[in-house]
């Protein structure tokens, strides 16, 4: 069984039972056999799309919510355990908290930059915005309407699509968190 097949099994069967219906209920307000649905729940069918069709239509949900893995209510990330890329000379790092997932409208990074070093835009495209916390230290940010200096506690919103990049001018390590999206 594919992980198509196995995300539309898990979703039928967490569905219909989440609703309270049968087997011969779901085949009522479906129109798909009582046998053909079990044999999908069970992950022993491969569903037509027509088949698809009628199950969503059916008990009105969407194609998403049949198709895809279901997202977790709560999701605790261990920013330890993720992977860290670096730059080849050690300026800085980057690490995906949340990546790209077509079902958000945003990607969260975390960044750290050594003292007196920089970086330029990595994100650039990806969202019409940045938005950027400063964890730790100063961030230098520069950009084709100026340079400004934004401290800890503090954020700022930028246009993602403008040229800019991040510098750290202190003596510690700058930690920022970016968040790119809509």
């Amino acid at each position: 069984m594919n992980q198509l097949d196995k995300n539309i099994a898990m979703n039928l069967k967490r569905i219909r039972k989440s609703k309270n219906m049968s087997l011969d209920v779901l085949s009522e307000k479906t129109g798909v056999s009582k046998s053909m649905l079990g044999q999908i729940e069970r992950g022993e069918s491969n569903p037509t799309v027509a088949t698809i069709a009628k199950i969503v239509d059916g008990i009105r949900i969407s194609f998403e919510e049949l198709l895809y893995p279901r997202q977790e209510s709560v999701l605790i990330i261990d920013n330890d355990k993720l992977p860290l890329l670096r730059s080849e000379e050690g300026a800085y790092q980057v690490r995906s908290i949340f990546p790209y997932d077509r079902r958000r409208n945003f990607e969260m990074y975390e960044m750290r930059i050594e003292p007196g070093e920089g970086c330029g835009c990595f994100l650039k495209g990806e969202g019409d915005c940045e938005y950027i916390i400063v964890v730790q230290g100063v961030l230098t940010l520069e950009t084709a309407a100026g340079t400004y200096e934004v401290s800890a506690n503090h954020a700022v919103r930028l246009d993602a699509a403008e040229d800019h990049s991040y510098h750290n001018s202190g003596n510690s390590q700058l930690v920022l968190n970016v968040l790119a999206g809509g």
